[in-house]
């Protein structure tokens, strides 16, 4: 019998179902939430400090990380939020870092060389850190520091005190490039005794040099002092001390390159001969004035002595006269290049190269015809140039490198504190006047890293690539220039694992051409076996990277030869950015 009602039962079964519902929302609503852990990661580089020379930990040692962010100019260093960690007595270490990223570790230790991980030359390995590989552990190899010493002895044997000693490092020799120039790394001076010493050397090549005065000399005696006394010199007083390179010699091609091993210690004794002092006569330019003994008159020009390897020009110690006709007498001079300047807004510069035996009358206002002045114009670049008013170092400036006989670099930087090089006019804004020795020299760009050299033409010069062979008197040199450096990235294996610290090679196609305007461009590996090469000149080249390359003597350029014909040919298009993988060579 089918019922017209609803059973009782049916009734009681459904409230159940719903009252069962409602229990569980209930539940569902007061239940607390699940409480959603965040996992953080923790980046730690840990590791042990070593001697270079036999393997023993180097206790005590204070390791410092430092974030490296790539940058449109290369790449930038941040500080950690912590300030590092110290070796143990075994020299392990432990560093906790807040975050991922590629990390230049440095250490320090008393009587090691302060260094960054796989340091080589100027390159190092970052240590990169990611959320898939947040740790690593690393062998830190630190070089005990080497030091040169010696003693500075004049004419009849006894000390010269308060010397100046000025150390070069000579880059090795880089694969299939040119000898690079030294450069500056410091100076000190000589002690009472005639005594001095350097400390803290890498191992590499070293050049020394020394400048002194005789301290019985007239220049000396007037310490840089001016005035118009006629009266003549006493000739055994009118002397001064040539620059010396060790171990003797006067020009720095003469010098002795001084290998440092680490832990080496040389000494390098310098025996210093007096010369006649040689005097340049300056005649005044036509209005230029300024105040002279309180007194107002023509300003005692201002002489500065240019040297291989220094950033610019340094004062020395000269003895200035003025004679009855108005001229000049500048004394306690020896060979070499001098930038002579007047002081003011409206002041004139030249350039003039003083040789011994002689008495040079130079007129500002007529420069010497011994000396190549050149009229630099860049085309191609609407940006600004370091003329426009920006004394901080950017903007595009030309620089001519002397690579044969190295006696320096000459920029078209301002008038104040710079080389030779000054505005002909203010338009238009990329013509400047760089003076420099004749000879041949490296073009080169720098303060924008987006420009880049296509070509030169010359006026009175021969041009071939990128170098310039100028002669004396009046030149026009056209630089040549576009936009949009490349960059090329990757990751090295060897063996099927990142190749650490190898050294990355970008090779034009036309590096053994002698009118090549590309040149090489180097990288070392990071701890992943990444790499950046940056402000790529556009063209064809070869990517090779070997794996202990640094410690290939590049001497013969045919040493670079056997590498390239398994590198990886690559032709980079203007602001291109490229990835390529690569395997390692073995050296």
């Amino acid at each position: 019998m089918r019922c017209s009602l609803v059973c009782p039962s049916l009734l009681l079964f459904v409230g159940a179902l719903w009252g069962g519902i409602a229990r569980a929302q209930t539940r569902a609503q007061t239940k607390p939430e699940a409480k959603h852990t965040i996992a953080v990661t923790h980046y730690e580089i840990t590791g042990v400090v070593v001697s270079s020379i036999d393997g023993s930990p180097v206790p005590h040692c204070r390791l410092t990380p430092n974030l490296v962010v790539p940058g449109g100019s290369g790449s930038r260093r941040f500080p950690a939020s912590t300030d590092g960690s110290e070796a143990d007595d075994h020299g392990r270490f432990s560093i906790s870092l807040p975050s991922a990223g590629a990390w230049n570790l440095r250490a320090r230790a008393r009587g090691y060389v302060t260094q960054s991980y796989e340091e080589h030359d100027a390159f190092s390995s970052s240590v990169v850190l990611t959320a898939d590989s947040p740790t690593i552990d690393l062998r830190f190899t630190l070089s005990p520091e080497a030091s040169i010493k010696g003693i500075v002895l004049d004419e009849a044997g006894e000390p010269v005190r308060d010397a100046q000693i000025s150390l070069s490092l000579v880059p090795p020799p880089s694969p299939g490039g040119p000898p690079a120039n030294g450069s500056a790394r410091g100076n000190v001076r000589t002690d009472d005794r005639g005594m001095y010493e350097l400390a803290n050397l890498s191992p590499g090549g070293y050049r020394l040099s020394v400048r002194a005065h005789p301290w019985y000399a007239e220049a000396t005696q007037q310490s840089g002092a001016s005035g118009t006394d006629g009266s003549p010199l006493d000739p055994s007083l009118d002397v001064a001390y040539p620059p010396t390179w060790f171990p003797g010699g006067s020009e720095v091609v003469t010098a002795e390159t001084i290998v440092l091993h680490a832990g080496d210690t040389r000494q390098a004794d310098f025996h210093l001969v007096p010369i006649p002092s040689i005097h340049l006569k300056i005649a005044p330019p036509t209005g230029a004035s300024g105040a002279v003994n309180g007194r107002q008159g023509q300003a005692f020009p201002i002489v500065e002595e240019i040297t291989p390897g220094a950033n610019g020009p340094r004062a020395v110690s000269v003895a200035t006269r003025r004679d009855p006709q108005g001229e000049f007498d500048v004394g306690g001079l020896t060979p070499g290049l001098y930038q002579v300047r007047t002081p003011g807004q409206e002041g004139r510069s030249t350039m003039v190269d003083v040789t011994a035996n002689s008495v040079r009358t130079l007129n500002l206002d007529a420069p010497g015809s011994d000396i190549a002045r050149l009229t630099v114009h860049v085309d191609g670049f609407a940006g600004d140039t370091e003329e426009s008013g920006d004394r901080r170092g950017r903007g595009l400036r030309v620089s001519l490198i002397d690579t044969d006989t190295q006696r320096g670099t000459f920029s078209s930087v301002g008038d104040e504190g710079g080389f030779a090089g000054r505005r002909r006019s203010k338009t238009p804004a990329t013509d400047r006047i760089i003076e420099v020795p004749p000879g041949r020299y490296e073009v080169v760009l720098q303060g924008v890293p987006n420009i880049y050299l296509i070509g030169i033409t010359a006026k009175g010069a021969e041009a071939s690539g990128r170098y310039v062979t100028v002669p004396a008197g009046e030149t026009t040199l056209t630089v040549h220039v576009a936009n949009g450096r490349a960059n090329v990235s990757g990751v090295a294996t060897l063996d099927g694992k990142p190749a650490v610290g190898a050294m990355a090679l970008l090779v034009p196609i036309t590096i053994e051409e002698p009118d090549s305007i590309g040149f090489l461009r180097q990288d070392q590996t990071n701890t992943d076996g990444s790499f950046d090469i940056e402000n790529v000149i556009p063209g064809q080249y070869i990517l090779v990277v070997i794996d202990g390359g640094w410690q290939i003597n590049w001497g013969d350029r045919s040493t670079l030869r056997r590498y390239l014909t398994r590198g990886i040919p690559l032709e980079l298009k203007p602001s291109a950015s490229v990835k390529q993988n690569v395997v390692a060579q073995a050296p």
